[in-house]
């Protein structure tokens, strides 16, 4: 049975999009009149109103017509997921996860043993596996077939990995391949154990300045790593950090991120991007850059020590237009404890114009370790750094 609330949202979505398709019209008619009285105006001040109206009502036409845009891709997205989970019978009950276990299990059994799964979301289902060639764990992404059926997703998808593959950094997971067994696309990467940093704020609450500043230079190196190689990860988010109990922090999924060199390919069926994270540049459906992975570091580093994203909302399509349109509430008058030099990095970080904010990973840990002279901690090396745990939400 398909799920009610893909749908739900699809249908909400779609009579948005018929709304608004009205209000485009009624505003079509709106500047041709504007434009039809200006030779009417033969004050130069009233004409230079009318010019200034007719302006503001040009850019609400384009603003609605990047939200259908939106809201189109939105409906696309939640049918594609809808007809998935239909179609594999996988919902969230223990025994439709054993089923799908079952049968994920036996398309691998040849390389892999299925241990136990560890998150799912629109573009796949996680699993740990142990390595029987490697005698070692990994975790596999098992793409969902509505991607693997899309030969130019795939292909897409393929370039992606085989690029970040080049990432070899302390935090960032590490991804080996991506293959195909008995019909099912995967992805295979290092496991670690730990927990995601959505997770630990909401166990913690907002974090020390010393603690946030720990996980925030992680952030930022891994970051840094990905913008040298050409990629843009573009889900930043806190879920996409995964933390261990000594502290050590890597950044998840950058092989689903799309390269510089991609920009012009389509992304049917693709979420790119979560809405309380991403740039209003994301939002609106422009190209983006290394700046709105820096956007949304900068999101992150307010949930970490205001303990909540400054943007909330209850759909989509309204956090997005926060992030376009809203004056965001800083995070020293959410905090009044933080410093109030580190208000001003987050506050820079989350400009709506992308050339107000920093401009590289570089530039922005420069201004943290200005920060009461903060040196960050050595870690110790992992036992396990060759594990990681990724969970997709």
């Amino acid at each position: 049975m398909i799920p009610d609330l893909p749908l739900g949202l699809a249908v909400v979505s779609a009579i948005a999009i018929i709304a608004t398709f009205g209000s485009l019209t009624f505003i079509g008619y709106k500047i041709v009149d504007s434009i039809s009285n200006w030779k009417k105006k033969e004050n130069p001040k009233e004409f230079a109103e009318v010019k200034k109206e007719n302006q503001v009502l040009k850019d609400r036409v384009s603003n609605l017509e990047e939200l259908v845009c939106r809201l189109d891709q939105e409906i696309n997205r939640q049918f594609e997921k809808s007809l998935w989970w239909a179609n594999r019978g996988l919902g969230t009950g223990n025994s439709q996860q054993m089923t799908g276990m079952i049968n994920v299990s036996s398309a691998l059994e040849n390389r892999f043993q299925v241990l136990q799964e560890l998150g799912r979301g629109g573009m796949g289902i996680v699993f740990l596996a142990l390595d029987k060639q490697l005698k070692e764990n990994v975790a596999i992404k098992v793409l969902s077939p509505f991607l693997s059926s899309d030969m130019e997703s795939l292909e897409r998808m393929r370039r992606e990995v085989t690029a970040a593959r080049k990432i070899t950094h302390t935090n960032v997971i590490k991804i080996y391949d991506i293959a195909e067994a008995n019909g099912l696309h995967y992805i295979t990467m290092e496991y670690f154990p730990g927990e995601n940093l959505r997770q630990f704020i909401v166990r913690k609450g907002p974090l020390s300045l010393q603690e946030g500043l720990q996980i925030a230079f992680q952030i930022c190196d891994g970051l840094e790593a990905a913008h040298a190689q050409g990629i843009i990860h573009r889900d930043l988010k806190s879920q996409n950090v995964i933390l261990n109990d000594r502290g050590h922090a890597k950044i998840i999924d950058l092989g689903l991120a799309r390269t510089n060199q991609l920009e012009g390919m389509t992304a049917t069926g693709l979420i790119m991007g979560t809405p309380e994270y991403m740039s209003p540049e994301q939002v609106l459906g422009r190209r983006t850059d290394e700046r709105s992975d820096l956007y949304s570091l900068g999101i992150i580093l307010y949930e970490m020590f205001a303990g909540r994203v400054p943007f909330k909302g209850d759909s989509p399509i309204s956090v997005g237009f926060q992030h376009v349109k809203e004056s965001l509430i800083t995070l020293k008058s959410v905090q009044p404890s933080v410093p109030d030099q580190l208000s001003a990095i987050v506050d820079r970080l989350l400009q709506k114009d992308p050339a107000h904010r920093f401009q590289s990973v570089g530039e922005l840990r420069e201004a943290l370790e200005t920060l009461h002279s903060f040196k960050p901690i050595a870690l110790e090396k992992d036992k396990t750094s060759a594990e990681s745990r990724i969970i997709e939400r």
